[in-house]
């Protein structure tokens, strides 16, 4: 059963008037909400970008499509032959690579020790001779003062022999330096200096004079003589300067 059967419609003039008097009461609500929340304010260089209207036109860089030119790379060390180039290739390799001072000094400073080693033995073994022709001398006069008659024992070297042993000495040396070169040599090649590791097909055996661009895929040719000139030229180079 519906409980409002029977009864009459509410007055319509005192609906509104009891509406009415919830009116100030729900401005008030919207005014308290928008003085509590933070609405999002975008930040005026973003908000300018959100208006600003949309050009096709501007599109992103493709950063590939503008690739920077490739470096141009070194030439190979093996293939110069002539002292500019050389000279050139040198000057690079030490500002490329921080140990290349470091190992051109060591190789300068064992060189100077190893010289000044076989200088001193060999001043040794002169003054080696001098003492034993005065000992000879002094017992030869020893027993000529006692008068013996015993001739001293043949200990005194002839000029011959002091020449001979000096020789032999100097011989060792030789080999020494030989061996100390070669195995410089082999460290200058491989610091990539020019003239240390020069491809053999384009040396030459001869000294003749040797054509400009005779060697394999057009490089120079350069005989034994002018290649020697060369190493000794370079070599006084990184002397001159690495020198303390």
């Amino acid at each position: 059963m519906n409980p409002s059967a029977g009864q009459a419609p509410p007055d319509l003039q005192s609906i509104l008037a009891t509406l009415s008097q919830y009116v100030p009461q729900a401005a008030g609500v919207e005014q308290a909400v928008q003085n509590t929340v933070d609405v999002y304010q975008p930040a005026p260089d973003a908000q300018a970008v959100l208006e600003r209207p949309h050009d096709p036109r501007l599109r992103p860089q493709n950063r590939s499509a503008t690739a920077s030119p490739k470096p141009k790379p070194m030439v190979d060390p093996a293939t110069i032959v002539t002292w500019q180039e050389g000279l050139r290739c040198v000057t690079k390799i030490a500002a490329q690579n921080a140990q290349f001072a470091v190992s051109i000094k060591r190789m300068m400073d064992d060189q100077r020790k190893h010289e000044m080693r076989w200088y001193s033995e060999r001043q040794a073994l002169k003054q080696s001779q001098v003492t034993r022709v005065d000992a000879s001398a002094k017992a030869q006069s020893i027993l000529q003062a006692l008068g013996t008659g015993t001739p001293a024992p043949a200990t005194a070297q002839t000029d011959v022999e002091k020449d001979a042993e000096l020789a032999a000495f100097d011989r060792k040396i030789f080999a020494a330096q030989v061996a100390m070169e070669e195995a410089m040599t082999g460290e200058l090649k491989g610091l990539g200096v020019p003239f240390f590791g020069t491809k053999t097909d384009l040396i030459r055996g001869d000294a003749s004079i040797v054509p400009m661009g005779g060697g394999l895929n057009g490089n120079a040719l350069v005989n034994e003589v002018d290649l020697m000139a060369l190493r000794r030229k370079m070599v006084q180079h990184l002397e001159d300067l690495y020198r303390d």
